[in-house]
């Protein structure tokens, strides 16, 4: 039994200081580095290892197209580890953006909402959030990537194509500034890329979960 440690190619390019300190949480706990890109490593996995990731797309394709006995996020690993030191952010109203493409993984989503509240942050709640919630950014307003309907077809391609409405590239700053008029406060945190950008051509000041876990010095 193997555990490799998928760190999320977005992720790791949008937030390369926060993902090095994660990578370094990983490695001093698991003895583990990264292994590069789910879409050209998942085939290192076997029926026995445990995948680590970031991304819910990176979980998306593993489970479909790797062949891991087991998949953990990283959210939940920190979540349950006593030693890990949060910082605090003295109970600053933010809201939560909850990510279609793990709309279906309430533990993922406890686990996040656990981790915002030991990082003293008062959480708002959006009405379409947990298994209501239908957004992904900029994701959902392209058609599918012809990468991820041939990994993942099973969600992308059979059971959501509807989920995909592509909007014209120069209707999308429209469109997301109207989405983002439901905001009362101006953070608003995601863990998912593709959420995060819809949210700043929106106008949002929008924060990725890791950059909240691992704040620069």
């Amino acid at each position: 039994m193997a555990i490799l440690y998928f760190g999320g190619c977005t992720p790791t390019a949008d937030h390369p200081e926060a993902s090095k300190k994660l990578a370094a949480y990983i490695k001093k706990k698991f003895q583990v580095d990264p292994v590069g890109c789910c879409r050209s490593n998942h085939p290192k996995l076997t029926p026995e290892d445990t995948a680590i990731v970031v991304c819910n797309n990176c979980a998306n394709i593993i489970d479909e197209s790797g062949k891991a006995d087991h998949i953990d996020f990283v959210w939940e690993i920190i979540d349950n580890d006593p030693d890990f030191v949060f910082p605090d952010y003295h109970g600053e109203k933010m809201t939560l953006q909850d990510c279609w493409m793990a709309v279906e993984k309430r533990h993922i989503q406890d686990a996040i909402r656990s981790l915002l509240k030991k990082m003293n942050i008062d959480v708002v709640e959006l009405e379409e959030n947990y298994e209501k919630t239908r957004y992904c950014g900029m994701n959902l307003a392209a058609p599918c990537s012809e990468s991820n309907a041939k990994l993942a077809p099973k969600r992308y391609v059979q059971q959501y194509p509807h989920m995909f409405q592509p909007i014209p590239k120069e209707e999308r700053p429209a469109h997301f500034k109207k989405y983002c008029e439901q905001f009362t406060t101006d953070k608003v945190v995601c863990y998912c890329r593709s959420c995060r950008n819809g949210l700043l051509m929106g106008g949002k000041q929008a924060l990725h979960l890791l950059e909240l876990l691992f704040p620069n010095d």
